[in-house]
């Protein structure tokens, strides 16, 4: 029989058949080329019916589908240093000669105790300090530490309410090349990158060194500070810096001196 004279309905039943063979031929070619195809592959197609499976299922049982968008945010490292300046420079106070009301130093508060770090250098001898914190009258202070290696002093404010709030102990480690920013007198900043570490443990910084005060406070991006200017520092390198870590762990000691001193006293009373 020719197709010729095939009628309709045989025309359709033939139609069907080869659509048929033709499927399962290509399901046969299908199945042999992802067994031979290398694993990549094989994974995107598992991927691919995987998610039309996820796609599908929810919409047959009548279940809520839940959505999640992911969003990049970009933070610039400039907002950072204005988050950082907006975080400390309230903590940043001004050391001041007693009598004359001078400018001694740049100072911040390490405790809640009234210990403040600043520039041993600034200080002179038989001088009598204030520290300015922006209120009406400036609190009196004593040196309780003059300055060791890294020639940072401590000063104590006895006063019952100082008003500013202390700064923690840095705990991040600098990079070379880290951005960091100075408080260097005047209400005014400055920025630079880490160019040493380790040399004594001075933190060396590309900041223009004439324009630094002493005491002035060097903060990172995250806004820790992590040094302050000191007449050491400055010999290492005018845009060095002294690690504030130091007054911590001198203010530690002073503290373990001071509780000792005060448990001989209890000891030699109770004898």
């Amino acid at each position: 029989m020719q197709l010729e004279e095939l009628n309709k309905s045989q025309i359709v039943l033939l139609t069907m058949l080869v659509s048929f063979v033709t499927s399962i031929a290509t399901g046969i070619v299908t199945v042999a080329l992802i067994e031979e195809a290398p694993t990549d592959v094989t994974r995107i197609v598992q991927r691919v019916v995987e998610r039309t499976v996820e796609t599908v299922i929810p919409a047959e049982t009548q279940q809520a589908t839940v959505i999640t968008t992911e969003r990049t945010i970009i933070i610039k490292e400039s907002d950072l240093i204005a988050a950082a300046i907006a975080d400390n420079k309230g903590r940043i106070v001004s050391v001041i000669n007693a009598d004359s009301g001078a400018f001694v130093s740049l100072g911040v508060f390490i405790d809640t105790k009234g210990t403040l770090a600043m520039d041993a250098s600034a200080l002179t001898e038989g001088g009598t300090y204030a520290v300015d914190t922006g209120e009406e009258e400036a609190l009196p202070a004593e040196v309780s530490y003059e300055g060791g290696a890294r020639g940072i002093a401590l000063l104590k404010v006895t006063a019952d309410r100082i008003g500013v709030e202390p700064i923690a102990a840095s705990e991040i480690a600098l990079q070379l090349g880290q951005t960091l920013v100075a408080f260097i007198g005047n209400g005014s900043i400055t920025q630079g990158i880490a160019t040493k570490l380790g040399d004594g443990g001075y933190i060396g910084t590309s900041i223009q060194g004439a324009k630094i005060a002493p005491g002035a406070l060097l903060i990172s991006v995250e806004g820790e500070v992590v040094g302050i200017s000191t007449g050491a520092s400055r010999e290492i390198g005018e845009s060095s810096f002294a690690p504030i870590r130091t007054a911590f762990a001198q203010a530690a000691l002073e503290t373990a001196d001071e509780s000792e001193q005060s448990a001989t006293t209890t000891d030699e009373v109770a004898q």
